[in-house]
């Protein structure tokens, strides 16, 4: 993806349409608050099921009944979410952005840049620079329905999985913290706030590559790894 390196060094922002897209630092997120912006965050990614179970408390069984709407249609649909579209939208344009109740747009000074015909680039770009990584179907490619539903059921069943391991559920607080602790790496209490989300979970993500490969390279080097299994290497691509 030719964006990986401008979202790496995090000095530039994306062009999307004509309007500029930022991964938000660490220390722009903490003068919102963490979960204004995890709420930001799903309304500009166009999450219909995060965003109307978390400000509308819809239960699982309601939402069954609109799983199968499209997403950017059904949020612009409810006058209530507009207004907080508006606001998670210029969170990341860093501009303010208005809604075009006719013609089913956002702009910024008139200038439209976001509609139903391209809700998906814009979404792909956000995710991904706030650390997402292929977790909605939407923005995938199925050969048929069911690859689609079986796809779902996978992404649940992982969920499921990840909140029973003790060692999951960090907050963010704590991936900075590691981050902080980390040797060698210049990250530390007085500039973690500078780094982008994306920057978070990108070095998290290499962190967590070489301390696996350094944890299993020592049983290796003792004699205690089994000869069938293949010890990892760090020097590889990352997701993000």
């Amino acid at each position: 993806m030719p964006d990986r390196l401008r979202n790496f060094l995090g000095k530039r922002p994306i062009i999307f349409n004509g309007v500029e897209l930022y991964s938000p630092t660490v220390d722009s997120i903490d003068e919102i608050g963490e979960l204004k912006y995890y709420i930001y965050l799903a309304l500009a990614t166009f999450n219909k099921e995060q965003v109307l179970k978390i400000l509308f408390g819809l239960s699982d069984e309601d939402y069954v009944d609109i799983e199968d709407y499209d997403d950017y249609l059904l949020l612009t649909s409810i006058s209530d979410i507009i207004d907080e579209l508006c606001n998670a939208l210029s969170f990341f344009v860093k501009d303010k952005v208005e809604y075009d109740k006719d013609q089913n747009v956002f702009a910024i000074n008139g200038r439209v840049f976001l509609g139903y015909g391209n809700y998906l680039d814009f979404v792909k770009i956000i995710e991904r620079q706030n650390g997402i990584f292929e977790s909605n179907p939407r923005n995938m490619n199925f050969k048929n329905e069911k690859a689609k539903q079986m796809y779902k059921k996978l992404l649940k069943l992982r969920e499921k999985n990840q909140k029973t391991k003790s060692n999951d559920g960090l907050e963010l607080k704590d991936l900075l913290s590691i981050l902080c602790n980390a040797e060698g790496n210049g990250i530390n209490i007085f500039n973690v706030g500078q780094l982008t989300i994306y920057q978070v979970y990108e070095h998290f993500e290499r962190l967590n590559i070489k301390e696996q490969h350094t944890r299993l390279l020592r049983v290796w080097a003792n004699g205690y790894l089994d000869k069938n299994t293949k010890l990892p290497e760090w020097i590889v691509k990352s997701k993000l």
